[in-house]
């Protein structure tokens, strides 16, 4: 389904029984709504979802930028209100999760449950210095690096190796893309700067990090023999 909101035409997607809670899911960069069809399988007996892509994803708009982490949050609001979902559960996976703070931060009152899943805070380590060379490598050749580097991030050898089929959604995914959604998630994503006011977040909240995560601190961490979970929103 399309649904106009914040200006845009956003590819949007409903399952699960009316007048159950809502559950908004909000996406990984260079994927679309898609990524959740698991989730929802296991959850659409109880819950009423809404999946979406994200400005710039596949065949929704794309206004002009630059776009900031509050303009991705301020397109969940927007469609809250088209659809009349006055709160909503939330999960955000890695810029999802990005958007689902500005959320927290800007609009707690519309959010019952909060869950970020392999995300971060802020801009620094070894995530600022790959994101600008990222952007530049789009910007030059098109989502084709892309397509071939980004899995051997997303995923492990042995998940390679034994799971194929996977990595393959996952580059369809990438190449299907386009090069402006891109640059300007991406762009949005140098100017993240949360870490000072995640005291302010009030939801109750669930953070979730894969120890392997090459972009997250967490992955540190889990090398290092430590578990603490209130920093995997933690900068290097």
């Amino acid at each position: 389904m399309q649904v106009t909101a914040n200006g845009i035409d956003f590819v949007c997607r409903i399952d699960g029984p009316e007048g159950a809670p809502w559950l908004t899911f909000s996406n990984s960069l260079n994927t679309n709504f898609s990524l959740w069809d698991e989730q929802v399988a296991l959850l659409s007996d109880r819950y009423r979802i809404l999946r979406y892509n994200t400005r710039g994803h596949h065949g929704t708009g794309a206004p002009p930028g630059p776009w900031n982490l509050e303009d991705l949050a301020g397109d969940i609001i927007a469609l809250w209100d088209a659809l009349e979902i006055p709160t909503s559960h939330f999960v955000g996976l890695s810029i999802g999760g990005m958007t689902g703070q500005a959320l927290a931060l800007g609009w707690p009152e519309r959010i019952n449950a909060f869950v970020l899943a392999d995300t971060r805070a802020d801009f620094t380590g070894e995530f600022a210095a790959t994101v600008p060379g990222m952007i530049e490598s789009v910007a030059r050749d098109g989502l084709d690096p892309l397509v071939e580097v980004m899995p051997l991030r997303w995923f492990t050898e042995t998940v390679r190796a034994e799971q194929p089929e996977l990595v393959a959604r996952a580059r369809q995914l990438i190449a299907s893309n386009t090069v402006e959604g891109y640059i300007a998630c991406a762009d949005a994503m140098t100017r993240l700067n949360f870490m000072d006011r995640l005291h302010e977040i009030n939801p109750r909240s669930l953070l979730i990090c894969g120890a392997q995560d090459l972009g997250h601190t967490a992955r540190r961490h889990a090398r290092d023999g430590q578990t603490h979970p209130e920093r995997h929103l933690c900068g290097d």
